[in-house]
Parts: C-alpha cells; structure tokens; sequence
C-alpha cells in the first residue's frame, strides 16, 4: 500500500503487513508513532497524535513499550532473509547469534531499543577496538549487525531512528595476510596425508574455498576436459550436522579449468580415496564418510607446523591462488570469476600483489620507448 501523505503525517503500510503511523511535529520533524497490525488502528492512533497535537501535548513514541534489544535480535535473526529473498544460511546465523551472544547482548541486551544512543554505540565500538577488545575487525562486523538489526526496528516503526551513524564504524580493515610461495605449498601438501593432499592442490592452484572443496563429488570433475564444476559447498554447523547447499554466492557458481599439473594427482585421488559413483564425495575420512572439517584442520595443523609457518591458513592458498592468477595478466573480471568472487574489491587485492607482472610490464614499456626514441633519432 503506497503511504497516504497527508499534512501532518502519514500511515504505510510495512513489509511485515503491520501499519506504521507516523505524524509531523510542529517543528517539522517528521516522527514515527510505532505500528498497529490493521490499518483501523493505525487509523485511530494517527487521530489520537493529531487531535493531542491540537491540544497543545507532544506526541513522541513510547520508549517504555518498544522490547529490550536481546528479545527483538533474536527475532530478526530467526525472521531475516537475503537479499535473494531466502532465509539466513545455518552458518550465518550461528555467526551472528555468537556475535549478538559475545559482543552485543552484554552491553545492549536488556536496553529498550528507544532507549540506544549513538552515544551508547559509539562507546561499545570504542571498546570493542580498544587493547581489551576482540579487535577492529570484529568491532565491524558487530557494528554493521546492530546496525542491520536497529535499522529494521526503524522498519517496523518501533524507533524514529537508528543510533549506529558512526562513520567509519563498519568498515573491516583489510589486514594483509601472509602469501606462501609455491614451493611452501608443495613441503605442506608433502606433510599431509596422503588423502588429504589434494585439497591444499585445489586451494593453492585453482582457488577453491574449503566448503567447495569439501563439497566436491565425482561428478563435478572431469579429468579428460580438465574441468571443476563448483555448484555447491559443506560445512558442519556448530551442533556438528552437515549443510550442504549452493556456494557462498551466485558468483560462486562456475566451472574452472584444471591446470594440467594437477590432473595425475586428482586422477590418483579419485582411484584411491573418493567414494563411488557420481554422487560420491571427492574427499573422505579414513572409515571413507565425507571429510569432516575439524578432521582436516587437525591435520593441516600439524603439516603447517612441521614445515614452520603455523600462521598459514588454508585461505592463504587461495590468496596465492589469486596472486598467481594476477600475475599472469588477467582482467580484474577473470581473477573474479575464477574466484567466485561477487565484488571488484574482493578481486583487486591481488592486482597490488603482482610485483613481477608490473616488472614485466615497465620492461615491456621500456622497449616500447626505446624503439620509438630509435625511429625518432634515425629521422
């Protein structure tokens, strides 16, 4: 329903289906009155602020009537959806439950949402960035989830408007991780087990997130064209059950070439170690069910340590794999796509890695100009 404007106010109607009323203060702010589940009683309310508003009486929402923040987050996350229109992936809401129940919950839980002040935010965020902090990097993701939460609140008409309009706030540092080299990745990929070997491989050399690895099955690699089709992705959710569903964005999905180096090696792997069929899991455990997370982590533990670079992850290698991809001059599109990279951003760090491809460029340029300043001087 289109919003009726009307001179001091108006109602609109809410995704949620609920009716929000909202009126004109005489000092021309434009105020929400809160919601009424028909649009009768948003009707009799809005008659209520004007005829008060007559009698001389400010209308101002009721703080003492909104819910605390811990009852209202909880809702959000169970009720909240993306912007494809689909419920919140398991890991995602056990992400921001952990958030809500560590970061946000113990300052904000028992507030009224009327009751949030910037000023409030702003020294949670302080804290959450200062020396006792968890860091600046969860200070953002925690901020950008309060945020998302109280900007529904302003939705649903239960505040006038969000506290969280600290600039910068929700910015997540780009922290620069460490890239191994080529040959790090070969002494890793000879400390694992032998059935494990290939997942450091993909994430090396073709760039593959743990959960697609992990969700590979026969049927998604063909060999003989040298192709991977990722379609979608494994993980554990924090009770230990298996989620398998579509990779971590539309960009996710894609079908990537093989080099060919790695072929003999996946060739091995599936002989020896994937499950039968088609269906069959590319990566399993040693009683042969799918390869569960902490299983490999246990064991990629120990390979980083032995080979002396415990601070690699095996994102790293996708890190490389990106780097790699850059430097041999590919578009910013094509790093992205082999990425499944959704964003410019994402892909763009590693154009700035690529010090021997700019190397190769200025060389190119330098002969360039040479023969330029040669068939000048010749005239």
């Amino acid at each position: 329903m289109p919003r009726e404007r009307r001179a001091g106010g108006g109602i609109d109607r809410l995704p949620s289906g609920r009716y929000r009323v909202r009126i004109v203060t005489p000092d021309g702010r434009r105020l929400s009155l809160g919601t009424h589940a028909t649009k009768r009683a948003a009707e009799a309310a809005y008659a209520r602020s004007v005829t008060d508003q007559a009698d001389g009486k400010p209308a101002t929402p009721s703080a003492v009537t909104t819910p605390i923040l811990a009852d209202y987050a909880s809702s959000w996350v169970d009720t909240r959806l993306t912007k494809r229109g689909e419920p919140l992936r398991p890991r995602v809401k056990d992400l921001y439950l952990m958030q809500l129940r560590l970061h946000i919950v113990p300052t904000f839980g028992t507030s009224r949402l009327a009751r949030i002040t910037t000023a409030q935010v702003r020294d949670w965020n302080a804290r959450l960035r200062g020396p006792e902090g968890p860091g600046a990097s969860t200070a953002a993701k925690c901020y950008r989830l309060l945020r998302s939460i109280l900007t529904t609140a302003v939705e649903d008409g239960l505040i006038p408007a969000k506290p969280c309009t600290i600039k910068g706030a929700g910015v997540e540092p780009a922290d620069e991780r460490p890239i191994p080299t080529v040959a790090q990745v070969h002494d890793l990929v000879e400390q694992l087990p032998e059935r494990m070997r290939c997942v450091a491989l993909l994430a090396a050399f073709v760039g593959l997130r743990r959960g697609e690895i992990l969700g590979l099955r026969r049927g998604d690699i063909d060999l003989d064209r040298r192709e991977i089709a990722i379609v979608r992705q494994r993980q554990l959710d924090r009770h230990g059950n298996h989620l398998v569903g579509p990779p971590k964005s539309d960009a996710g999905r894609r079908v990537l070439t093989i080099p060919t180096t790695l072929v003999a090696d996946l060739r091995d792997h599936l002989d020896d170690f994937a499950q039968p069929g088609d269906d069959g899991y590319v990566f399993t455990g040693q009683k042969g069910g799918p390869l569960a997370p902490h299983v490999w982590q246990d064991a990629w533990e120990k390979a980083r340590t032995e080979v002396g670079i415990p601070q690699i992850h095996l994102h790293d290698l996708r890190h490389l794999a990106g780097t790699l991809a850059a430097s041999t001059g590919a578009s910013t599109k094509e790093v992205m796509y082999r990425l499944g990279h959704a964003t410019h951003q994402a892909a763009l760090r590693y154009q700035h890695a690529t010090r021997q491809r700019d190397r190769a460029i200025a060389g190119a340029l330098d002969d360039l100009i040479g023969d330029r300043r040669r068939s000048t001087s010749t005239r």
